[in-house]
């Protein structure tokens, strides 16, 4: 007879008026008004539509932003917009002895941004250097 004891892992939890407390203050942070110019690089004078919850048990939001437009979005959305990038790979053409790596041309990856959010306190910064 053979008797193995399986125990099943025990995960460690905060209590849950910790977790609250780090999930009002992310909500406070996530949510904090930012006005800016949207810029939308993969089409250009276009709009770009999604959807975004953020927090579980919270309505689902859908946005909708043309190219261009001067808006006020929550912090958290225009930290995640900000980061998007889009992956495009291709061949360095011009590497000067192909044969080096493997007997081929070596791969190239690129990550190119797709959108942009600019905050108004940038743009206003910019206007007075170029106004100088």
């Amino acid at each position: 007879m053979k008797i193995i004891e399986v125990n099943k892992k025990i995960t460690k939890t905060a209590n849950s008026q910790h977790v609250e407390e780090r999930i009002k203050k992310e909500k406070k942070e996530y949510y904090r008004p930012m006005k800016g110019r949207f810029e939308f690089l993969d089409a250009q004078g276009g709009w770009v539509d999604f959807t975004d919850r953020p927090f579980p048990n919270e309505p689902i939001m859908q946005y909708h932003i043309d190219h261009g437009e001067i808006c006020e979005l929550p912090a958290g959305l225009v930290k995640r917009l900000n980061n998007t990038k889009k992956i495009v790979r291709g061949y360095d053409m011009n590497c000067e002895d192909p044969n080096k790596q493997y007997g081929r041309i070596p791969p190239v990856v690129d990550k190119i941004s797709r959108v942009n959010f600019i905050p108004t306190e940038f743009l206003y910064q910019e206007a007075n250097q170029e106004a100088k």
